[in-house]
């Protein structure tokens, strides 16, 4: 049997990538999407190298020409600026976005069993991100609804919006996320998700039976980059708390959270680990940093 083609009444996706030109990541992403039993309406590719714009990319791009109808668009630096640009760049008749990283990895039937949960009322459908050690975060029980406390289940590669009400809201805030020209370098996809709530009625899936595979968070990476990562993670949580004026004891929960990392996660955190994550949820929590670093973002390239 080949393919399901999207049909009147069948959710349309656009998948909007950004990449930082990790291309054989990015060609294992693009090599699952062209076998979806539910192929992808448009595919869009947001990159940021103004003075070798290609730089394998077209040739990634040619490579998938005959099976995904892909675009793609140069953006300012960091994550949410590469997600807005390539939504926009989505072609008009998708009516559902996706925003996978350059390295996520999803099973032939991904879009398929989405899709089943991509209709009325439903307008945001998160999935289950999983890396090398197990859920990145666990879901809320299917069925709740969007509070200010569910918002930090949604993970950004891991969630699905309709097109209208993404656009509604701006698209991702340009200041949160990795790469922003910020301190604050995660964040955006709850910054969105309470952006949403105060504009329109957000009934959103709860799915954590189907999964995107990532890579780990910070398994991977030296010491010391793993805990300026997490630092630097830790400033856009505390800051969305602050910006959104959660109260004292939830800021004060999220602080206490932090601390007890090697207890709650020693697969992802030992002391020092969560001493960066507590420092940057502080620094998040009053508004500006403690450090004089000459940058600010998550990861040095």
């Amino acid at each position: 049997m080949g393919p399901i083609v999207p049909s009147p009444g069948h959710p349309k996706f656009g998948v909007a990538i950004t990449t930082v030109g990790r291309w054989e990541p990015l060609r294992e992403l693009l090599g699952d999407l062209a076998a979806q039993s539910y192929p992808p309406t448009s595919v869009a590719i947001a990159h940021h190298d103004a003075a070798d714009p290609d730089n394998g990319l077209t040739e990634l791009v040619q490579s998938f020409a005959d099976v995904l109808t892909i675009r793609t668009v140069l953006s300012p630096r960091g994550i949410s600026n590469g997600r807005n640009a390539a939504a926009a760049a989505c072609t008009d008749d998708v009516d559902w976005l996706w925003f996978p990283n350059d390295n996520s990895r999803v099973d032939p039937d991904f879009l398929e069993r989405v899709s089943a949960h991509c209709v009325e009322p439903t307008n945001v459908c998160a999935v289950q991100v999983v890396d090398w050690e197990g859920p990145r975060h666990p879901l809320p029980d299917p069925g709740a609804p969007l509070t200010r406390r569910t918002v930090w289940g949604a993970i950004e590669a891991a969630t699905f919006y309709r097109r209208d009400i993404f656009f509604l809201a701006g698209g991702f805030n340009p200041s949160l996320g990795t790469g922003a020209d910020s301190p604050w370098q995660s964040g955006e996809g709850p910054d969105l998700l309470l952006r949403l709530s105060e504009l329109t009625d957000i009934r959103i899936a709860w799915v954590g039976d189907i999964r995107v595979q990532a890579q780990t968070e910070f398994a991977h990476l030296p010491p010391s980059e793993r805990r300026r990562k997490q630092r630097s993670y830790g400033r856009g949580h505390g800051h969305v708390l602050r910006d959104w004026h959660y109260p004292f004891w939830y800021k004060a929960a999220h602080l206490a959270g932090a601390a007890l990392m090697p207890l709650r996660n020693p697969k992802k955190f030992g002391p020092r680990e969560a001493l960066a994550l507590l420092i940057g949820r502080s620094e998040g929590l009053l508004g500006r940093t403690f450090s004089g670093e000459s940058s600010n973002k998550a990861i040095l390239r």
